[in-house]
């Protein structure tokens, strides 16, 4: 029972990496000439309130984040949860521990540069391989997965959204009164997108495939918390389909802390069995 409820868990954060990067070559939608082009749409009362300030969707610099939570899974009718601690080192490594019981870790994930490290510490193994093994090839950086952890925009390819980018985003208003802030440059089959509130909290990253019964991806945002590193969500909710079923993952950080010195054990560990890319079901599924 305990074992089946680690794996799914860790499945389904891993699940959150492979559906990041299921996409192909960025191509550019627009022309140079589209760079003259306002970026804000306006609606019928006139300008957006504030929206022409993309500085609004700026976040504030960080160097590291650390934060206890809980990670619950929702798949094939069953829920699952375990406590979770994640750690990150700003454009160098994420780390997320599964404790589901009493604070002991069970499992791990590393994450560095272009590598993964996947540590099931009840069965002693451990898989090493490029971070792409869970993104079909696509080399989605660690700093992209960081701005979906922490609700951030960003341009796949080019890094988080700041003012250097400006020119390579759009805004608009939706029918419902939100605000859409969309990269010019998109994936070849796929169509991304941030939406905002008109208090600038995000609200979700909306991922649409342009291939019809392609599966949706989404992932919503919650609970806003004040910090050094701006307003930054303590819910993040994943929508999607693995193999024709529904499928959410809800984390929630607390206690959220900015900018500490701390180490992440980015080793793979002595003792263990180390398994092939191709075995890596084994531990998703839970066999030995």
């Amino acid at each position: 029972m305990i074992t089946n409820r680690i794996n799914i868990v860790l499945f389904c954060i891993l699940a959150l990496l492979l559906t990041t990067g299921c996409a192909k070559k960025v191509v550019n939608n627009g022309n140079d000439a589209s760079k003259t082009v306002i970026n804000v749409v306006n609606d019928i009362n006139g300008n957006l309130d504030g929206s022409a300030n993309l500085s609004r969707y700026h976040q504030a610099d960080w160097t590291s984040f650390k934060s206890g939570g809980s990670a619950e899974v929702k798949m094939g009718g069953k829920s699952l949860s375990s406590s979770m601690h994640m750690r990150m080192k700003r454009g160098k490594a994420i780390y997320v521990s599964l404790r589901p019981y009493i604070g002991i870790e069970v499992a791990k994930m590393v994450i560095t540069g272009d590598t993964i490290l996947l540590v099931d510490k009840l069965h002693k193994r451990y898989i090493v391989e490029k971070a792409s093994l869970l993104t079909n090839g696509i080399p989605v950086t660690v700093d992209n997965l960081q701005d979906i952890f922490l609700g951030r925009a960003f341009e796949l390819g080019r890094g988080s959204f700041t003012h250097s980018l400006d020119d390579d985003f759009t805004v608009e208003e939706s029918s419902d009164g939100k605000i859409i802030l969309k990269p010019r440059n998109q994936y070849n089959g796929f169509e991304y997108n941030f939406i905002y509130d008109k208090q600038s909290n995000i609200l979700s990253l909306d991922v649409t495939p342009s291939k019809s019964g392609s599966s949706t991806y989404s992932v919503t945002y919650a609970d806003p918390k004040l910090s050094v590193a701006g307003k930054v969500p303590s819910d993040v909710k994943v929508s999607t389909q693995i193999n024709g079923r529904a499928f959410v993952l809800n984390l929630e950080y607390k206690d959220m802390k900015w900018n500490e010195d701390f180490d992440i054990d980015t080793k793979a560990p002595n003792n263990y069995k180390r398994l092939e890319a191709k075995d890596i079901m084994q531990i998703l599924g839970g066999s030995n």
